[in-house]
């Protein structure tokens, strides 16, 4: 992985942190799949498109929209963020994916966490019954979800801290900012991750807060409100 931390002393938990990260990353990707198999039935069909308003694509979305909030905590990984974007007739997308590291207070060890954007410009079919969805996947998993303040027509944040793997001790934090303004769907994933007795992360807030600012600055960046 570029950028990933080299063998060493201590180096076996930096490889695992950063994979960690990755891994929730390549999750949270493939939360529409899911979504899609508990909620069947929101694909085909024919729906009417919501209004884009002023929304439009733009190459790289992270570099549009600065994260100045994420930026001013962590420092970014060599060879990140990456980015992309596709457009069609039917959808445009743009993604954007981080890994970025932070040296927490009182340690030498780095802390790697991980950010990944996306945003899908619906033109073809509505976008309500797939925002629902990817809701209804969210409490079926059982996250907690909270309303988001003062975004598009409707969003929310879903959260989730469970164990990664056979050692319990091991856990990943799930934050997901969901966004929904007219046919945009906005998805934010930010992931940390902790051993029991050795949590270094930052506090809920402080985490939801950085979304939130980054959030408004990438939405405006792309023609929102």
């Amino acid at each position: 992985m570029p950028g990933a931390p080299a063998s060493g002393g201590g180096g076996g938990g930096l490889r695992r942190n950063a994979v960690w990260a990755f891994v929730g990353a390549i999750l949270a990707s493939v939360v529409w799949t899911g979504t899609v198999v508990v909620v069947p039935g929101i694909v085909g069909g024919e729906s009417s498109a919501k209004s884009l308003g002023g929304y439009h694509a733009v190459d790289r979305i992270c570099d549009a929209g600065k994260l100045t909030a994420f930026r001013g905590k962590y420092k970014m990984v060599d060879n990140y963020p990456l980015e992309h974007a596709g457009r069609s007739d039917s959808m445009d997308v743009m993604r954007c994916y981080a890994l970025m590291k932070r040296t927490p207070e009182g340690s030498e060890t780095p802390e790697y966490a991980t950010l990944d954007i996306r945003v899908e410009l619906h033109k073809a079919v509505d976008s309500v019954p797939e925002f629902a969805a990817v809701r209804h996947y969210f409490e079926q998993q059982k996250y907690e979800i909270t309303d988001a303040p003062g975004l598009g027509e409707e969003a929310y944040f879903a959260y989730g801290d469970e164990p990664t793997s056979s050692d319990k001790t091991f856990h990943d934090i799930n934050y997901h900012l969901q966004v929904r303004d007219g046919g945009m769907t906005y998805s934010l994933y930010w992931t940390d991750n902790y051993q029991t007795g050795e949590n270094h992360t930052l506090d809920r807030e402080t985490v939801r807060k950085a979304m939130l600012d980054d959030t408004r600055d990438m939405l405006k960046a792309i023609g929102g409100p």
